[in-house]
């Protein structure tokens, strides 16, 4: 009797379905921004008889959908914890690599690569002199950002790269599947791909569990330098992905290219419900983040408001959005504390 080994415990099948199962749970957050864009889209509908017919919308996809792009990759570095302020630079330094191959007559896939190539190695040596060199994520990637802005105006000498657009590359910015602008799909179909990897991956999971304990992370056995050296070629990669879009986009790649983006991607992620100080995200959220924000400018632009105050508006809605999220974040805790405290009593 005593050397009978216990019998394993079989999980019913019903158990494996559940543990299998993708929860239908929806982030109340998620819900608050499909109703504030319902709102928007109730008011616009009377202040403007253009806003909703499909292709205004479909140009404020068309608007969105690079800015979306990027706010992906810099959702995951939000949930590090960290920052990327270097993105559009990036945009520009990857586009203008592409565009000068494909002015060179490189062909168009290797052209693609190799600005795809320029983007993720940024991102790598942003990791690089964030871990190995110990210096905070905003200062590395605002010198990064400074770097390879000045790199592009020097290697262009200032002056616009033009004459490189081919019928396969100019498909890119501006094709269409089923009426559906390129850049909208590749958004679409980056959201998919992302968000599997976010919630479902290993990897995902560690970038969380990085964001809420460093500590915990490496306590656990997790090489805590080696994933954020990830998560920044990630985001380089991403941004890279945006840039080589929009070179095809706008036909002509300028040393100014991309400058600012990285403000709009940081405000889609925080509209969308992304904690600043990392551990916890939504790609979905940022993907509505991103609409949101072009939809407003939209919205702004058919009434005829000066776009300085653009401007102004959406440094509103950050502060709004950081607000909302600090004071979200702070009624969890308290409620986690309250309940907590609660079972210690009655314990």
């Amino acid at each position: 009797m005593g050397n009978q080994s216990p019998e394993p415990i079989v999980q019913p099948d019903s158990d494996r379905l559940k543990s299998l199962r993708i929860p239908l749970r929806i982030d109340g957050q998620i819900i608050g921004l499909i109703i504030f864009l319902a709102v928007i889209m109730i008011v616009m509908s009377f202040a403007s008889e253009h806003f909703l017919t499909y292709i205004n919308l479909l140009n404020i996809l068309q608007q969105a959908a690079f800015v979306m792009i990027l706010a992906f990759g810099m959702t995951f570095v939000l949930s590090t914890g960290g920052i990327d302020l270097s993105v559009g630079s990036i945009v520009g330094i990857s586009g203008g690599m592409t565009a000068w191959l494909l002015y060179h007559d490189v062909n168009m896939v290797m052209a693609v690569i190799g600005g795809m190539i320029v983007g993720t190695a940024v991102g790598i040596v942003n990791g690089l002199v964030i871990t190995k060199l110990g210096i905070s994520p905003f200062i590395a990637t605002l010198a990064m950002m400074i770097i390879a802005r000045g790199v592009l105006y020097v290697w262009t000498g200032a002056i616009p790269i033009r004459e490189y657009m081919s019928s396969s590359f100019t498909f890119l910015g501006q094709g269409r599947i089923l009426n559906i602008q390129f850049p909208v799909i590749v958004a679409a179909l980056l959201l998919l791909i992302l968000l599997f990897v976010y919630r479902r991956m290993r990897f995902g999971r560690h970038v969380l569990a990085l964001g809420s304990s460093e500590e915990a992370v490496r306590i656990s056995g997790i090489k805590v330098d080696r994933l954020r050296i990830k998560v920044y070629a990630l985001s380089g990669l991403i941004a890279a992905i945006a840039g080589i879009l929009l070179a095809s986009r706008l036909t002509t790649v300028h040393p100014e290219m991309g400058k600012n983006y990285e403000l709009e991607a940081i405000a889609a992620a925080i509209i969308g419900g992304t904690s600043l100080a990392g551990g916890k995200g939504s790609l979905v959220g940022t993907a509505l983040g991103a609409i949101i924000l072009f939809m407003i400018k939209n919205a702004m632009n058919l009434l005829n408001v000066h776009p300085y105050w653009e401007t102004i508006v959406v440094g509103v809605i950050i502060l709004v959005a950081v607000t909302v999220n600090i004071w979200g974040g702070s009624a969890r805790i308290r409620l986690g504390s309250r309940k907590a405290l609660k079972e210690v009593k009655q314990s």
